[in-house]
């Protein structure tokens, strides 16, 4: 069994049938053994999370079933946050790791919209990218957050929407040149680079968390051509840090070492807690 972390916090509430299951990892006497690894993206397909629950009370086993709802938070004393929230979708059966039982819960992140039916929608000719994204949400039932777009198209011959509503909403998106992603469990749809409300804004150097010195690569030497440009910008960061449940997908991070000094938006990445260092490693993008 790993040592514990100093001042490091985990909780895993399982929403069951029967009631709210609750393990915690830290300093407090009722503690288990809790290892993670928790994805984020700018992407609309969903994210599975991977959360190992180790010697816990073996009837619990029995009372988590597949659709139940978890919620992760981690984080340090006084400064433990969300990092996801979804629901099971497979359950697993509990195995041996040396002398410790691990039983391994797979967290499908948001509400599973692809069952939805395909509609059939016809937007008249001017129609814009917005207008459509947020009728065609609502008409699924869709919950979606809308914060912002890069370019709000207007459709001069106007659009039939007769896919199913997330292959819709991708699409728009993309022709809007914004991302349609989950945040925290959250459908959103937003620009990387338009309104930081709401938004997590973090300072990182080696003093907040930073690990090593960020590496930067070119992302897309046509990326001032119009119809290349994907609206996430020309520079891609590659940053690890101890972890930080603000640093999330588009976040806005400011890197301040001896040779780097920028600010970034966070577009991909991965929470993890092996039992040994709890990291956040992710991709920022700048323009």
């Amino acid at each position: 069994m790993a040592k514990q972390q100093y001042n490091f916090e985990i909780r895993v509430e399982v929403s069951t049938k029967s009631g709210t299951l609750i393990y915690r990892y830290g300093k407090m006497p009722d503690w288990v053994e809790i290892h993670f690894s928790v994805p984020f993206s700018d992407q609309p397909d969903k994210n599975i999370s991977e959360v190992t629950l180790y010697n816990i009370n073996p009837s619990d086993f029995n009372r988590i079933n597949k659709g139940d709802r978890v919620k992760v938070f981690a984080g340090y004393t006084g400064d433990v946050g969300l990092l996801v929230s979804g629901t099971i979708y497979r359950t697993t059966i509990p195995s041996l790791e040396d002398a410790d039982t691990a039983y391994v819960l797979r967290i499908l992140e948001g509400q599973d919209y692809s069952k939805l039916k395909k509609q059939n929608l016809t937007f008249a000719k001017g129609a814009s990218g917005s207008q459509i994204i947020k009728q065609v949400a609502a008409k699924a039932g869709i919950n979606l957050k809308f914060v912002s777009l890069k370019t709000d198209k207007k459709y001069k011959d106007g659009y039939t929407a007769d896919e199913q509503p997330m292959d819709t909403l991708t699409t728009i998106a993309g022709d809007c040149k914004t991302s349609l992603f989950y945040l925290r469990g959250q459908l959103t749809v937003q620009y990387i680079y338009g309104s930081t409300k709401g938004t997590d804004n973090f300072e990182l150097t080696y003093a907040s968390g930073l690990l090593q010195s960020p590496t930067r690569e070119d992302r897309d030497e046509d990326w001032n051509d119009a119809d290349d440009d994907d609206g996430l910008g020309k520079f891609s960061w590659s940053v690890d840090s101890i972890l930080n449940y603000h640093m999330t997908t588009f976040s806005t991070v400011h890197v301040k070492t001896q040779y780097v000094n920028t600010t970034m938006r966070v577009l991909n990445g991965e929470h993890s807690f092996d039992g040994t260092q709890p990291t956040t490693s992710f991709e920022g993008v700048t323009q």
